[in-house]
């Protein structure tokens, strides 16, 4: 097995995109060769848009280089986000010999000089595929009602919501909450860690007391809530001896059971402690949403099969004549289970 010459530092470059203005990332190469430099030249499939700097260079031994991206100003956003599929980065590096390298280092053209006069070289190649993240598109995306794109917005920045300023986060809320089917994406901002001033919502930190603290009691929670929010499904154990089953079914000022809370956090483990302890699996809050709707809205195919291999009815539907099926099918995310439950 060939022995990699370079470790890269991501295969993905992010770049945090805005309008109008240059948009930089850093890539670094690390140098996995203790005897000779490492020289790298770097190619991409959309030289019309991006520059990188440098594009060629050589890494000392044990080393490493850090090299830029840089997209030229852009006056539309683009078309497909996070990822581009359009455009890439290829990584062409080999071992430089020693004896040819010249100190001072040589500059860029020298290296790719290098590179060209030696057509049949063989090289280890790395591919880095382009993602766009940041502020700009994630209000994008939410504007659009597309929860998967916001999702991957934020999956890959996990930081992005966290630098929105007290009126920013209350505007991408607004706009979230005047869309037509509202719930998975305000649901999705707010369990990132959106802060709306006062309400900041799932965040304590695990460290605080088991108990309802004014926060939590604010908002209706029963400490179940809190325990399903956090997914500490031996907490929500203990609670159900010590207080009956009966007690599983408790509902905050929306309506909402400890298990919707399990479900909207995507917490899988609380989730099926809370199914088999007794919860009620179709209980619906003040909106006639239930938790099977609430995972479907989310898009978490994952807890989806899950409910409904312990039974819950996708077919219920909430105050607008909705039911998790009809999400699903406006997702295009219906699975085998819904047509197994149909069956």
């Amino acid at each position: 097995m060939e022995r990699k010459l370079v470790q890269v530092s991501d295969q993905e470059v992010r770049i945090d995109f805005a309008l109008n203005c240059k948009c930089r990332a850093n890539v670094r190469l690390t140098s996995l060769c203790a005897t000779s430099p490492v020289a790298f030249k770097i190619q991409t499939s959309s030289p019309q848009k991006f520059m990188v700097n440098p594009p060629t260079g050589l890494i000392p031994p044990l080393s490493y280089a850090t090299f830029q991206v840089i997209l030229k100003p852009q006056t539309q956003l683009p078309h497909s986000y996070p990822r581009s599929p359009s455009d890439r980065f290829l990584i062409k590096t080999a071992l430089f010999p020693a004896s040819a390298s010249p100190s001072p280092p040589p500059n860029p053209d020298s290296v790719n000089s290098w590179f060209s006069s030696r057509p049949n070289l063989s090289t280890q190649d790395h591919k880095l595929k382009v993602a766009f993240v940041g502020p700009v598109l994630l209000r994008r995306a939410v504007s659009l009602g597309d929860c998967d794109a916001a999702r991957n917005l934020i999956k890959r920045q996990k930081s992005v919501l966290a630098g929105f300023s007290a009126k920013e986060s209350e505007s991408i809320l607004r706009v979230a909450t005047e869309l037509a089917d509202p719930e998975g994406m305000v649901n999705l901002l707010l369990d990132s860690g959106l802060k709306i001033g006062a309400t900041e919502v799932l965040e304590e930190e695990e460290a605080n007391s088991r108990g309802v603290d004014s926060k939590w009691a604010s908002k209706g929670w029963d400490e179940l809530h809190v325990a399903a929010s956090f997914d500490r499904a031996e907490e929500v154990l203990d609670l159900v001896r010590g207080r009956g089953s009966g007690s599983l079914n408790c509902v905050d000022k929306e309506g909402r059971t400890p298990l919707h809370v399990a479900v909207a956090k995507g917490h899988i483990k609380c989730t099926r402690v809370l199914v088999e302890s007794g919860a009620d699996k179709d209980a619906r809050s003040r909106d006639g949403r239930t938790a099977l709707y609430r995972a479907a809205a989310n898009g978490d195919r994952s807890m989806v099969g899950m409910l409904i291999q312990m039974g819950a009815d996708p077919t219920i539907r909430n105050d607008r004549g909705r039911s998790a099926l009809d999400v699903a099918r406006d997702k295009r995310h219906v699975s085998r289970y819904y047509r197994q439950r149909q069956l």
